[in-house]
C-alpha cells in the first residue's frame, strides 16, 4: 500500500496558495505602508463589525496578546487611534485614521491584482464554484469549534 501524496492534499494546497497570495499581497501593500494583517482589522472597524481590541480578537479568531501587538504597530504606523470607551473606561474604541481611510481603496485594488492573477484562466462559473467550495470548507471547519 502506498502513502498518499500529501502534496495533493487539499489542506497542503490551500496552505501553499495562501502563502503565495500573502507573499504577493505583502509586496503590493508595502509601498502603501500596509501589511496583509492590517486589512482585516481596517475592514472590520470601517464596517462597524468590531470596535474594541476584544471584539477584533474574537471576530478575527486571534489571541488577545497578538491583537494587542498588531494594534500597537498599526497605531505606531498611523492607521488607527484608540480612545477611551465612554461606556467602559477600561476599554478602548479603535478608530481608523484619515490615512487608513485614504489607503484602504488603494489596498483593495492592490490585493485584487493578486486575485485576478490567481483566477487567470478560470471561467466566471469556475471562479464562483471555487469560492463556494472555499466557503463550504470554512463552514465545515468552524462547525466543530
Amino acid at each position: 500500500m502506498s502513502s498518499p501524496d500529501t502534496r495533493q492534499a487539499p489542506s497542503f494546497l490551500i496552505k501553499q496558495v495562501a502563502r503565495e497570495l500573502i507573499r504577493r499581497g505583502e509586496e503590493r501593500l508595502r509601498p502603501l505602508g500596509l501589511g496583509t494583517a492590517y486589512l482585516p482589522i481596517m475592514v472590520a472597524v470601517k464596517n462597524g463589525d468590531a470596535a474594541t481590541q476584544a471584539d477584533l480578537a474574537r471576530l478575527l479568531r486571534v489571541e488577545q496578546p497578538s491583537m494587542a501587538q498588531l494594534l500597537g504597530r498599526m497605531e505606531r504606523d498611523g492607521f488607527i487611534r484608540r480612545k477611551v470607551d465612554p461606556s467602559n473606561r477600561r476599554s478602548q474604541i479603535i478608530e481608523l485614521t484619515a490615512l487608513a481611510v485614504e489607503r484602504l481603496p488603494q489596498a483593495y485594488a492592490a490585493l485584487n491584482e493578486g486575485n485576478i492573477l490567481a483566477m487567470t484562466d478560470f471561467t466566471p462559473d469556475e471562479e464562483a464554484q471555487f469560492v463556494a467550495f472555499l466557503n463550504r470548507i470554512q463552514i465545515n471547519l468552524r462547525s466543530d469549534v
